[in-house]
């Protein structure tokens, strides 16, 4: 767990270090945009590190996409000879 929490401050820090003086120059409405993309990110690195079983990103494609996919696969296969 300790090198999975190093390897995400790591890459959270060279992210935000290459980020910051762009970020500086940005407007409020672009601050308030990177930070909206940055809270899934934290999030996922946290469910990463700790090995929590919480929702992550597969959990929400098949939520959405499960059962419409679920239909397509079952229309187009050939019916049983």
């Amino acid at each position: 767990m300790v090198g999975k929490c190093v390897y995400v401050f790591l890459l959270f820090a060279v992210m935000l270090g290459c980020d910051f003086s762009r970020w500086k120059r940005t407007s409020l409405r672009g601050r308030i945009l990177y930070g909206a993309l940055l809270l899934p990110s934290v999030y996922l690195g946290i469910v990463f590190a700790a090995d929590l079983h919480w929702p992550n990103l597969n959990d929400l494609i098949s939520y959405f996409l499960g059962e419409p996919a679920k239909r397509i696969v079952e229309s187009v296969k050939l019916p049983p000879q």
